[in-house]
């Protein structure tokens, strides 16, 4: 589903990322642990096309994200679930409204997108915030809404960064829960920590560890990241139609190019 080879990243001269090559299936869940720093959050927003990388190749649903121009990159966006901690919502709207948008965008029916982010918080434990509205929730209760947006659905790709934050213990099993929930569904689910117990939790459910540090995955090779891969086009995921309707730009895009759109 997501496929990243040889990728590097640079922030005001420092690198971020250096030459990580991994890859997530269908119904696969990664877990990335890494501490502060270790560039665990910028490999998470290259995966989810909000960063491109200053080198290496990028594929989505066997298409190379650099080949294609920047109009185009909204429309690889809307197939993938994303949350991080600072993920942006709708304040003035309800918890309801803001995760039935990301369905709406990816061309759901607003009676299809309500029962969906209906279900997504009901899977959080979250229903109640379905009713409120963003600016009278706490910060913890925003992170469930975006959560809830990301798993909607669910996409062909879910990626989620420290998606535990602000939880207590009984909503983070369901968190958990819920994310092996959506691998099993069909979606590939890449997750993001800096806690050790919560990337053992995934493990425990299905899922596989990678350990990054200094930007650099360690203890695995890139044989054992990445499933048998072939470029070419993914058009039927489990079910779901991943209709990218994107132009091919002439040439792959230059580094001043990569930033979040």
């Amino acid at each position: 589903m997501i496929w990243l080879e040889g990728v590097g990243c640079e922030r005001d001269g420092q690198v971020v990322l250096d030459t990580v090559t991994m890859g997530v299936a269908r119904s696969e869940l990664i877990v990335v642990e890494g501490a502060v720093a270790s560039g665990k959050s910028t490999l998470l927003e290259i995966a989810a096309v909000r960063r491109l990388p200053d080198r290496g190749t990028l594929w989505f649903a066997g298409r190379n994200v650099l080949t294609l121009q920047q109009a185009s990159l909204p429309f690889v966006r809307r197939n993938i679930g994303y949350s991080a901690p600072d993920s942006l919502l709708l304040v003035e709207d309800t918890g309801l409204a803001n995760v039935a948008l990301a369905l709406a965008v990816r061309g759901e029916s607003a009676s299809v997108a309500e029962t969906a982010a209906r279900e997504a918080l009901t899977l959080l434990g979250a229903e109640e915030l379905a009713a409120r509205k963003v600016g009278h929730m706490s910060s913890g209760q925003k992170r469930l809404v975006s959560l809830a947006r990301a798993i909607a659905g669910p996409p062909p790709l879910v990626i989620v960064d420290e998606p535990t934050a602000l939880a207590d213990d009984e909503t983070r099993q369901k968190i958990v829960s819920a994310l092996a929930r959506v691998r099993d569904s069909g979606s590939a689910v890449l997750c993001g920590t800096a806690e050790a117990s919560l990337a053992q939790q995934m493990v425990d459910t299905g899922g596989r560890k990678i350990n990054l540090a200094d930007g650099r995955i360690v203890g695995a090779s890139a044989v054992e990241l990445v499933p048998a891969f072939t470029p070419g086009p993914m058009e039927n995921q489990g079910g779901r139609i991943i209709s990218l309707e994107v132009d091919d730009g002439d040439e792959a895009m230059t580094p001043a190019s990569r930033g979040p759109a």
